[in-house]
């Protein structure tokens, strides 16, 4: 299970973040380790809460999530995992599961084959998305739901290969992670067939899994 790090950078004189989960373009060499865990979302809550108060106090440092001893890009022995960019995408609507509001994440979640989106989202961005589609799932008994994913900023691995036709591709895995919104639920389990399964009786956990992504581009002359 992936171990995850919350690190401290300098944080750039006069660097603006956006969000509280962003880094800057170059943030030099880890300064301090605040903690560790492998709870991917109680790093990023630590990040987010310490960067928020650096901002309300113009604090000099800067809270990052790394995954310690993988391979990354700003940092050999550590890749950089926020800042997060956010897409919303579709799930099949489990049989017998019924959504208290349209935040709601099923327990069980059955990816659509067309399952994901392509526009990087912010958090805020996302989360008015999936409310307005799954309002309207829920309006007309569809068959798909919405959720938001967690896109981590550098890939698991990556490679780049060229063929004689001059074209260049490179494939990326990442991780991505299921956003349960904290005013969201589970949902009710009452009417699924499996209801006296686990799934339908533990406590919402999150879920992460690997997506690749492929890109091609001609470097012909």
């Amino acid at each position: 299970m992936a171990r995850y790090r919350v690190s401290l950078v300098a944080r750039p004189e006069n660097w603006q973040p956006v969000e509280p989960d962003d880094v800057p373009a170059q943030p030099g060499q880890p300064l301090e380790t605040l903690g560790e865990t492998e709870a991917f979302w109680d790093a990023v809550r630590q990040v987010i809460e310490f960067n928020q108060q650096a901002r309300r106090e113009s604090g000099r440092r800067w809270a990052v999530v790394v995954e310690p001893g993988s391979l990354g890009k700003t940092w050999p022995g550590a890749r950089l995992c926020t800042p997060l960019a956010y897409k919303v995408t579709s799930v099949w609507w489990p049989a017998g599961w019924e959504p208290e509001s349209p935040s709601d994440a099923p327990r069980c979640v059955w990816r659509a084959q067309s399952a994901s989106g392509t526009e990087r989202l912010t958090y805020r961005q996302a989360l008015v998305r999936v409310h307005a589609l799954n309002q309207q799932a829920m309006d007309r008994a569809a068959s798909l739901w919405y959720v938001i994913m967690a896109v981590e900023n550098e890939p698991l691995s990556w490679s780049v290969s060229f063929d004689p036709s001059g074209t260049e591709t490179t494939v990326e895995v990442r991780r991505v992670h299921l956003v349960r919104p904290e005013e969201s639920g589970g949902g009710s389990c009452w009417h699924c067939p499996a209801r006296a399964f686990e799934c339908a009786k533990k406590p919402w956990r999150t879920l992460a899994e690997e997506l690749s992504t492929t890109a091609s581009r001609s470097i012909a002359g």
